[in-house]
């Protein structure tokens, strides 16, 4: 807001809404009382100097010390910079100014609508540019874009219009408002203006040159084009910035013109960043939550038609188009939906009491709707068992007050539990969701990525306790869905952004449609298995731990008041302090889990931890059974291939089928190898890892 800009009338019950915060005493500090009729509406930062009318900027003070401060800034209100926002901010103002068009990539929650405002007030202040548009794949954005930058920098753009008022820095919509030639057309007008040079800002661009049939330019990507100009021959307005919660790359018919790209051997289009903060340093700043995975596992019996023979296998040993029928079939399982939500309200209670009380939110995303209504259903069941009031709330495409739904639960001041399928994803802000139930069979890298950022986001009330509780991640014991969610961590790598045309969107369910696109399998039964945690580390490493060790060690962690969220990263640490004699290591007779934990705590409680029972000198360690026996090297291999994930020279998939074929097991038939076949395809992957980290001169990981 320039200088000169007319001042608002507050009305009325504006008046009486900051009235009423202040106590009936003046909040500049004078402690002069103050009354309704006669208190001045003063600002932190004046108005003559840009201070908005907003909440944040304005407080109730007494005639006499509103005159005398005058003109002059009471305090900022607005949010200073982030570290990476101030490394990033000189050098993407320099590209604009040099070259037209700076990209930017950032993870979900980083703040690119903050860094946005700092690129627009940086190139207004030099002279370059007068007003910004900023365009949005979602309509729920809009007015999350205009709020934020209001709130957070000042800068105020006119929502879901083409045009701002005067007094306003410019507006904001979504790409489908550009898609009528008569508002492209207004647009290039306006930015034609002498005193209307703009600042295009393209939020989550990539979605920009999504296909529209495969072959063909997508309209969003012609009418980006028709406004903004390209980048490589000319642009129409003053400036861009394009705005991405990923790095992706595409085929030529994708091409976006205000991204540059550098073309790749196979043909694809990488796009160009000139800046990047991944989640990695965003969770040591402190900014983002780090994760914590609740693997719920099933056993499946699933009919193969092509081949005419059925399965009874664990989720994790099936095979990826059967996973992701295994999947979808899941949430129809009454007995499998009770299991996962009673997973998701155990990690909402333990966030709330780590919270000492504070609310704190769930969401369960479902693969159809028709599951979002079930899961909403199954949790008000158990909230009612418990004697406690209905959680969950529904908001699906088909729903007319889906928007409002989404809105309501965001801004409820209670703990709940929000189920939907496509609704929560991407751009949908609520810092209190610090649980994701994931139900959901679309297992693009993408969508994983962007469900699990609602669950990242840091409350103000967790800042100012300096207590940032871990994000809890429920999720199928499924391989795919654990190891791209614990990817999140590591830095990205770019890959085709496509749908996945095996996985229903947001529709209701139609059973014909679904025989259609997956004729394939068909699911006789589920019934849900045991509950394990994955912790991913910043280093690239992951854990996995017993379930009913985390359950004990927060009992623990309980009684001597420490925060029971915490309960598996106190595992990890004593991993990575002490060792590995927290695992279950039965090859070489090591203590299990559970004894090693009670020395574990016996060692952090200073007494002194009763050594382990060595194993009989006279005869091996034994085995209950086959079926443990065969878990057990199941588990191991699991353990190899997670390393391989991060460390290995192929494709996990890859090397997983090598060991089968090596050992003559079949594909997905793990759940029903002998134990000598499990054995010899353990040993392929303890032999590759050996030879790889000889090659690499690498540290082979521990059992191998």
């Amino acid at each position: 807001m320039e200088q000169g800009t007319p001042r608002v009338r507050i009305s009325a019950v504006r008046r009486a809404s900051i009235f009423e915060r202040s106590g009936g005493l003046c909040q500049h500090g004078c402690g002069r009382a103050i009354t309704l009729e006669t208190f001045h509406v003063a600002h932190l930062r004046s108005h003559a100097h840009g201070g908005p009318e907003i909440d944040e900027n304005l407080e109730a003070w007494c005639t006499r010390c509103n005159y005398e401060q005058g003109s002059t800034d009471v305090a900022d209100p607005r949010i200073p910079p982030r570290e990476w926002q101030l490394e990033a901010l000189d050098p993407v103002v320099a590209r604009i100014r040099a070259d037209g068009a700076a990209t930017v990539s950032a993870a979900p929650g980083a703040g690119k609508t903050v860094f946005a405002g700092l690129v627009f007030e940086a190139l207004r202040d030099a002279d370059f540019v007068d007003r910004m548009v900023v365009l949005t794949p979602r309509r729920t954005l809009v007015g999350q874009w205009a709020h934020a930058l209001a709130a957070s920098r000042h800068i105020q753009l006119k929502p879901d219009a083409p045009m701002e008022r005067r007094g306003q820095h410019g507006t904001v919509m979504t790409y489908a408002a550009l898609l009528t030639q008569e508002n492209v057309d207004l647009q290039r007008r306006i930015a034609a203006g002498l005193d209307a040079r703009t600042l295009l800002v393209l939020d989550e661009v990539h979605h920009v040159g999504e296909p529209t049939d495969g072959t063909s330019q997508s309209a969003w990507a012609r009418s980006v084009a028709d406004f903004a100009g390209t980048v490589d021959k000319q642009l129409h307005v003053a400036g861009v910035l394009n705005m991405s919660g990923t790095l992706w790359r595409s085929k030529p018919t994708e091409r976006i013109s205000t991204v540059r790209y550098r073309t790749l051997a196979e043909g694809t289009l990488e796009s160009m960043v000139d800046y990047e903060v991944p989640a990695e340093r965003l969770i040591l700043a402190g900014e983002l939550r780090a994760l914590d995975l609740f693997r719920l596992d099933a056993r499946v019996k699933i009919s193969d038609l092509t081949k005419l023979q059925t399965v009874d296998s664990n989720l994790a040993d099936l095979d990826e188009p059967a996973t992701k029928v295994a999947i979808g079939a899941l949430s129809t399982s009454a007995d499998w939906r009770r299991a996962f939500v009673e997973s998701v309200l155990h990690r909402l209670e333990v966030a709330s009491r780590s919270l000492n009380g504070l609310h704190a939110k769930a969401l369960i995303v479902a693969a159809r709707q028709e599951d979002a209504r079930q899961f909403a259903v199954e949790v008000n069941r158990q909230m009612q068992a418990r004697g406690l009031q209905p959680l969950a709330e529904v908001a699906v495409s088909d729903d007319n007050d889906a928007v409002a739904v989404l809105e309501r639960f965001k801004k409820a001041p209670r703990s709940g539990v929000l189920c939907t399928v496509d609704m929560a994803g991407e751009g949908y802000d609520c810092p209190e969701i610090v649980v994701v139930g994931y139900a959901s069979n679309k297992l693009t890298t993408l969508y994983v990525r962007q469900v699990v950022a609602r669950a990242m986001r840091v409350t103000s009330n967790e800042r100012a306790a300096h207590r940032i509780l871990p994000a809890a991640i429920v999720v199928p014991d499924v391989g795919i869905v654990v190891d791209k969610i614990a990817s999140y961590l590591a830095p990205f790598v770019s890959e085709v952004f496509q749908r996945d045309a095996e996985q229903p969107t947001d529709t209701p369910e139609r059973p014909e449609v679904q025989q259609t696109l997956l004729p394939r399998y068909t699911v006789e039964g589920v019934t849900p298995g045991d509950a394990n945690v994955t912790v991913p580390h910043l280093d690239g490493t992951r854990y996995d731990l017993d379930g009913a060790v985390v359950a004990q060690m927060e009992k623990q962690l309980a009684g001597i008041q420490v925060p029971e969220v915490y309960a598996a990263r106190f595992l990890v640490a004593a991993k990575r302090t002490i060792g590995d004699i927290l695992d279950n290591r039965p090859f070489d007779g090591l203590p299990s889990d559970a004894a090693a934990l009670d020395a574990f705590i016996a060692g952090v409680n200073g007494s002194t931890p009763k050594p382990p029972t060595p194993p009989p000198t006279t005869e091996p360690v034994a085995f209950s059974s086959i079926e443990d026996r065969a878990k057990l090297l199941q588990a191991a291999m699991k353990r190899l291939e997670g390393w391989w994930v991060y460390n290995g020279s192929s494709p996990v998939g890859v090397f997983a089928a090598d060991a089968n074929t090596a050992a003559g097991i079949r594909k997905g038939g793990r759940g029903q190898a002998d134990l000598p076949k499990l054995e010899r395809a353990l040993d392929y992957e303890q032999r590759m890892i050996r030879t790889l980290c000889a090659q690499k001169d690498m540290k082979p990981p521990r059992g191998v």
